[in-house]
């Protein structure tokens, strides 16, 4: 009872955007019905199912493909590869999609190639992929290889090997990275905008903000929180059962590698493409843009702008990786350590509102501030608390891996010696789990740091995050990345401190 009442309080602050769709003046289900029934609306369904089908499947094949080559092959460099193919999480996905289509118009001005449905897929994927990567790759140096090595003394090759005794192992990894992603996608605005491919979200925002359809805008994302919870859904079915990954005592030893031999130039070669392909061109134009202030090519960098920004996004960021982090304790120690159907609910519930479009997020918050939370209104708590809600997700699913790798046999060790729930959970349980927490942590406000659609609308009046003012300065435009190029090289230095961070947690473990 100690952990259901907070985590109910949680999951239903979690579902507050998705009970705004519903109970809001304006919305019924005949108007959805009428809505479903609009010829435009089933391709911008089809299209939001086709990304997310077509990332998923590449983000799987990139972060699986290069968490084994790292973790079971003897690629020259694991430790450097794995920062530098960890990177990508810090660059946000607009920015990608800004690079890319400057770097376009740059050097290939009559070339379409990046736009829609292929050139969404390639940007994205490159982008989201480590949410894949780095649970992978952590579950894998993880694995005793002892059941690997039974399967091959048994007559198996190594690649049947590791599809029927490793892969089944790793499919809860896999399955977190992946909701992670299909999530996104589902809410993606920016990127998907300057790649001119039209979605759901896309849809939306147009509604709320240009043609003034708010009743219309809101049946969508019904529709869109309709498709989260469909997720949630087939990530259940993915997970499967519960495969124990090691018995026994002592510490597992290393696996063998698998040697590469004369193709290792080859695999160091796919490697580098992801790597230049990720990183070098956002970081290319965004240098050439810097290079054209300081020889006269732009206007000059407002300084000041520039630090209140990069001080904004901080600050407002590491508020919400805090209170996430906060908040989602008592969820994943319910989930983990008490099992059942009302855990369940409550952890699937913080889920929704990661599916749902920025511009829908802060509406719903704007409505509740304005209704009962006035004095929140058009203030910085008001925009922290909507990034917990949204991001919130990311630091529970983290804190369920520490938590359950925390025995809870040494729990009842410690209650049988006459600790109480508080001594334990402080002296066992946190410090166990404390290097998964950090990485929750880090995940939540790397994302907040990056968040656009949401922040746009809700920051106070005459405030900008690095985010937001990149956003200005062009106002969707990539025809002069010049003017933005000082918040976008600003943007991907302050994600790439936390994606280090992030990399080299993966290392320790």
């Amino acid at each position: 009872m100690t952990l259901v009442i907070p985590g109910v309080l949680i999951a239903l602050a979690s579902l507050a955007p998705a009970a705004y769709l519903l109970l809001r003046a304006g919305f019924s289900f005949s108007l959805l019905r009428d809505e479903l029934a609009v010829p435009s609306t089933m391709p911008l369904i089809v299209n939001t199912v086709k990304l997310v089908v077509a990332v998923g499947i590449g983000s799987v094949i990139l972060g699986l493909g290069a968490a084994v080559l790292i973790a079971r092959t003897t690629l020259p460099l694991p430790r450097l590869w794995t920062v530098l193919l960890t990177l990508p999480l810090g660059v946000p996905t607009f920015v990608g999609s800004y690079a890319w289509v400057a770097f376009s118009y740059r050097y290939f001005p009559e070339s379409d190639l990046i736009f829609g449905l292929g050139g969404s897929t390639a940007i994205l994927t490159l982008t989201l992929f480590p949410y894949i990567f780095l649970p992978t790759l952590t579950a894998l140096r993880r694995l005793d290889p002892a059941q690997e090595e039974a399967a091959r003394a048994l007559g198996h090759g190594p690649l049947r090997a590791f599809a029927r005794v490793t892969l089944p192992q790793l499919r809860p990894a896999i399955a977190t990275g992946l909701l992670i992603i299909s999530l996104h996608l589902l809410a993606e605005f920016g990127a998907v905008q300057m790649l001119n491919y039209e979605t759901l979200t896309t849809a939306i925002v147009q509604r709320t903000t240009v043609l003034g359809m708010p009743e219309s805008a809101r049946a969508l994302a019904v529709v869109l929180a309709l498709g989260a919870l469909l997720l949630l859904g087939v990530d259940r079915l993915l997970r499967g059962r519960r495969t124990p990954v090691r018995t026994g005592v002592g510490t597992p030893r290393p696996p063998m590698k698998w040697r590469l031999g004369a193709s290792t130039p080859l695999w160091l070669a796919l490697c580098a493409a992801i790597v230049v392909a990720a990183l070098a061109v956002p970081l290319w134009i965004t240098a050439s843009g810097i290079l054209d202030h300081l020889t006269g090519g732009g206007d000059d960098i407002d300084w000041p702008e520039l630090w209140q920004s990069l001080a904004n996004t901080a600050q407002w960021s590491a508020a919400a990786a805090v209170i996430a982090t906060v908040c989602a304790l008592p969820v994943a120690l319910l989930a983990v350590r008490h099992p059942g159907t009302v855990s369940s609910l409550v952890e699937r519930s913080t889920w929704v509102a990661h599916a749902l479009p920025g511009v829908i997020m802060a509406l719903s918050l704007v409505y509740i501030s304005v209704h009962w939370l006035y004095p929140l209104y058009q203030t910085p708590s008001l925009l922290v608390i909507g990034y917990v809600v949204m991001f919130l997700p990311l630091a529970v699913g983290s804190q369920q891996v520490g938590i359950a790798q925390a025995s809870v046999q040494l729990d009842e060790m410690s209650r049988a010696l006459g600790k109480g729930p508080v001594q334990t959970f402080s002296r066992i349980t946190l410090p166990l789990s404390l290097p998964a927490i950090g990485t929750g942590a880090l995940l939540v406000g790397l994302d907040a740091g990056k968040e656009l659609t949401t922040t746009l609308l809700m920051r106070p009046t005459g405030e900008h995050t690095l985010a937001t003012a990149l956003w200005a300065t062009t106002e969707g435009e990539v025809l002069d990345f010049t003017t933005a190029s000082p918040y976008g090289l600003a943007l991907l230095l302050i994600g790439a401190v936390p994606a280090v961070l992030l990399a080299r947690s993966t290392l320790r473990n």
